[in-house]
């Protein structure tokens, strides 16, 4: 048996409800094409509307063994042009029926509790992060402002320092997750948070290109003779720290995933943002313990 029913929500896309239904349940035939027509009720604080299909051997949700649901479709009142039947194409996406509903409740009361991510994350990526940019700058003084040779370089390393300390100013003032916050709530109130994924995806690739690129690149450059070995390695470093923070933010499934496996306080992401902040610090280190170097060319 098939069954199709309307529910609504709220603008803030909660305060889920039962909105009409399309009727007992029917017949299922496998390769049938299934119309569901609904009379809807007017129902204060409804922005949202969206379908809940599933399928039940007695018709009944309490016996469903699969069920599937659209995205969310705006709630609007208005008149159709003549000829506009209002029908359009929607995705639909797996929904829990109640016996998967009732399996991951017994699951979650055996599950260890999740672990929270340590406080001192963002403070000590913060002073890894001051510290390298405290270096990048000292280095960058010790080259000669007006050396045609050193100008390059410096520059180079004074750009570093800036990125760095920006960078410690984000992780100790959270304007990142602030940020982040602010952009999912103007997607949620615009009615486009559904369209999210296109975006993530091409963010994420077009980080994962660049971070190839940068990262070929600095295969060839070291292995030149009298390269800027240290200042290749800061490039990584900082590179490595802004490509993982960027997708973290994006806030990604899979990367909401690796950010709730914690071990001792610390995320593999974040771990992967302090092994590049850590990078960048001993590269800029070894800049200033060791020898002077051909210019940057």
């Amino acid at each position: 048996m098939i069954n199709c029913s309307l529910h609504r929500a709220n603008a803030a896309r909660k305060g889920w409800g039962f909105l009409a239904s399309a009727g007992p349940s029917r017949p299922a035939v496998g390769g049938q094409t299934f119309s569901f027509v609904f009379t809807v009720p007017e129902r204060e604080d409804t922005a949202f509307a969206f379908g809940l299909v599933f399928l039940s051997p007695t018709g009944r949700w309490e016996d469903g063994t699969r069920a599937a649901t659209t995205k969310y479709v705006p709630y609007v009142q208005e008149v159709r042009p003549a000829g506009d039947a209002g029908l359009r194409n929607t995705k639909t996406y797996h929904y829990p029926t109640a016996a998967e509903t009732e399996r991951n409740r017994e699951k979650a009361k055996t599950a260890r509790p999740p672990g929270r991510p340590s406080v001192w994350v963002h403070p000590g990526l913060g002073a890894l992060l001051v510290a390298a940019a405290a270096l990048c700058a000292i280095k960058a003084g010790r080259l000669r402002a007006g050396h045609p040779g050193d100008a390059g370089e410096r520059t180079v390393w004074l750009a570093f320092a800036v990125l760095l300390a920006a960078s410690a100013a984000g992780e100790l003032s959270g304007v990142a997750g602030h940020v982040a916050a602010w952009g999912r709530r103007l997607a949620e109130e615009r009615g486009i948070y559904e369209l999210r994924r296109p975006f993530q995806k091409t963010v994420m690739a077009a980080t994962a290109a660049a971070a190839l690129g940068l990262f070929l690149l600095f295969i060839r450059a070291i292995r030149r003779p009298g390269s800027h070995r240290p200042l290749w390695w800061a490039g990584i470093g900082l590179a490595a720290y802004l490509a993982v923070s960027v997708v973290s933010a994006l806030s990604f499934h899979a990367v909401d995933v690796a950010r709730s496996m914690l071990w001792h306080g610390l995320s593999p992401v974040d771990a992967a943002r302090g092994a590049g902040a850590v990078i960048a610090l001993l590269a800029a280190l070894f800049a200033l313990r060791g020898r002077p170097e051909r210019a940057l060319t």
